[in-house]
């Protein structure tokens, strides 16, 4: 039976009395062999890999909190799940470990993640080599699902064909843009996500740039921009290269709008970029939680701030495994067989999965948010076209 994950969101039960924290993702097991595979017994292992540290962390630590929360809401007396972080750093040689680490032990029936595009293009395979039911909150490149799927891979986001197009609309329709300046960080989600709204814009856009990951000084692309005298910036990648190419910008009298992906969604964003970023728009597929909503209460009182990037989709992607548990399941097969199938009402959108575990087109939707007195705030929801 397929049941509505607003079902798990009772009382916190003693079963978060287990739960493990573990930057490293090393914790004491059972050797890996604790999942009974005939069913009887219900004591799992949930992961979460993703950058839980350094200059992206802002984009991954609300996720994982969300999914905290739902397992501490969990009200099931006859199962044992605890939730074990793993720090990537975002970066997929570290990923890759992770996951052979999971994929190894049985005790783990699912991961959240990856949280990111590139770790999760370099581990889905070792995910579905295991068997691995797989959730990512965040990942939004469009070939993990549309050039390469795995079975086992699902997300709660839509891809970043999507995405490129919304933001292009954006540009266009909001912004007024008609020479948009285009750089991307050379990595596997910005440039591709780069490459549409380039093909989206179309004669739009005026100039195409690319830099590096890591990189600080930005002045080759600053004094391309100055040539091109665009009237709307976006930039693909990260907040780590966007708070100084940003400052940068700026610095060099260039004030148009700057327009950046979901890769610039996180709560550090406003202090990263300093008054340099006042204005900016961040585009992202994660719906605005009411202030005063009891998720953002019940968030509020057990991590002290208030829920941030993907907070929702954490949540919900930690219930649509814990609703598998609760319908019975009790192997990896069986878990992924209930979220193949699995329809429900989420805290961040209507939840179902397409053939290729993707959000249904008939779900995609964005928020532009604008960076107001270091706070990203809802501007406007943007729906792509085609």
């Amino acid at each position: 039976m397929i049941r509505s994950s607003k079902t798990w969101q009772a009382a916190a039960i003693a079963a978060a009395a287990g739960l493990v924290l573990s930057a490293c993702g090393t914790t004491d097991t059972d050797g890996g062999g604790g999942g009974d595979a005939s069913g009887e017994d219900c004591n799992f292992k949930i992961g979460a890999m993703g950058a839980l540290s350094g200059a992206n962390a802002s984009i991954v630590i609300p996720s994982v909190d969300g999914a905290e929360l739902a397992l501490d809401q969990w009200d099931n007396d006859e199962c044992d799940v605890t939730l074990e972080r793993f720090d990537t750093e975002g970066d997929p040689a570290k990923a890759t470990p992770v996951a052979t680490q999971i994929a190894g032990d049985e005790t783990f029936i699912g991961v959240i993640g990856g949280a990111f595009s590139g770790e999760t293009r370099a581990t889905k395979t070792i995910y579905q080599d295991g068997g691995v039911p797989m959730i990512s909150q965040s990942a939004t490149a469009t070939d993990l699902t549309q050039d390469e799927p795995v079975e086992v891979f699902h997300r709660l986001v839509p891809y970043d064909d999507y995405q490129g197009a919304a933001i292009a609309k954006y540009l266009t329709d909001e912004a007024g843009a008609k020479k948009v300046f285009v750089v991307d960080n050379s990595e596997a989600y910005g440039e591709p996500l780069a490459d549409r709204v380039e093909e989206t814009l179309g004669d739009a856009m005026v100039q195409r740039d690319k830099t590096q990951v890591g990189q600080t000084d930005f002045a080759p692309t600053i004094s391309k921009m100055e040539s091109a005298e665009p009237d709307a910036i976006f930039y693909g990648g990260y907040i780590a290269e966007a708070a100084p190419l940003l400052k940068q910008i700026r610095d060099a009298g260039i004030d148009v709008p700057f327009v950046g992906g979901d890769g610039l969604y996180g709560a550090d964003f406003g202090n990263a970029v300093g008054p340099a970023g006042e204005g900016a728009i961040v585009m992202c597929p994660c719906a605005p939680i009411e202030e005063d909503s009891t998720f953002a209460a019940d968030f509020e009182d057990k991590f002290g701030n208030a829920p941030g990037a993907y907070a929702a989709e954490g949540f919900d992607a930690m219930n649509v495994f814990l609703a598998a548990l609760d319908d019975g399941a009790r192997t990896r097969e069986e878990v992924l067989d209930f979220v193949n199938s699995y329809e429900g009402d989420g805290l961040s959108k209507q939840i179902a999965f397409d053939e290729n575990g993707d959000v249904p087109k008939e779900n995609v939707s964005y928020w532009a948010y604008k960076n107001t007195d270091g706070k990203l705030t809802p501007e406007v929801e943007v729906k792509p076209e085609g």
